[in-house]
């Protein structure tokens, strides 16, 4: 093809084409991260903002009145997270609960392996102030365990009672064999008698509060430690409760 001037035209060049050199400088395309995978510097990161969230949501409203979809928005990540790093809402539940429970769990395991077994009237002040210290748990103890569906009433059962009452009994066992207790008592009904008294105004938070001033506050805890320990070594009178 020619022009008018009998010189060949140049070829017709397609629209929307780039230059060579516009196309090398163009960077390669981005690889895709597997599907879920946060970068690994804020692996950590992202890991503990939702057991934070978690700590604050499941003690608040239980197992099942928290959604995974809240948990990511409390944390401020994608809810997939949950699944990608626990297995899902029981993974992270199971391990939010191991976390705020390992120090009684420790506890429990020193007075285990210990030599010597430490004092009763110690025992019941360590349950008194565990229960004190974290009011979160009554409402826990009331709706995960004690309700007749209560998603964790094995796993509390195999941590906690089922691992104290025979450390209390075997305690209360040593105690009378020494005479420092009175020898017609039943151990186990002491023991229950103990856990009961340490642990019930606690877990009747708010009515024990409006109906006999329980707080969680020191003042309290001093002044019912000292009320109940004088009233488990003394009793109430020689004759006031004779059945």
């Amino acid at each position: 093809m020619v022009n008018k001037s009998g010189s060949p035209a140049p070829p017709p060049v397609a629209e929307h084409s780039a230059p060579l050199s516009m196309a090398a400088a163009l960077p390669p395309p981005r690889k895709r991260r597997g599907r879920g995978r946060p970068p690994s510097d804020n692996a950590e990161d992202v890991r503990k903002k939702l057991l934070d969230a978690a700590r604050d949501l499941f003690p608040r409203y239980g197992y099942r009145g928290v959604s995974s979809r809240q948990i990511g928005a409390a944390a401020g990540v994608n809810f997939a997270m949950i699944r990608y790093y626990f297995g899902g809402k029981p993974g992270l539940y199971r391990e939010m609960l191991q976390g705020v429970l390992q120090p009684a769990r420790s506890t429990l395991d020193e007075m285990k392996s210990a030599d010597s077994l430490p004092k009763l009237a110690n025992v019941f002040e360590h349950m008194t102030r565990s229960w004190a210290a974290n009011p979160w748990v009554a409402g826990f103890v009331v709706r995960e365990v004690l309700a007749p569906d209560g998603p964790m009433r094995a796993m509390f059962l195999r941590e906690f009672p089922e691992r104290l009452a025979p450390i209390v009994e075997r305690l209360v066992e040593g105690e009378m064999a020494a005479g420092k207790l009175r020898a017609d008592l039943d151990p186990r009904m002491l023991v229950l008698s103990i856990v009961s008294l340490a642990i019930f105004p606690f877990l009747t938070l708010p009515l024990s509060t409006r109906v006999f001033g329980v707080g969680n506050d020191e003042e309290f805890v001093e002044r019912f430690l000292h009320h109940t320990v004088n009233l488990l070594a003394r009793g109430a009178g020689p004759s006031a409760f004779a059945i």
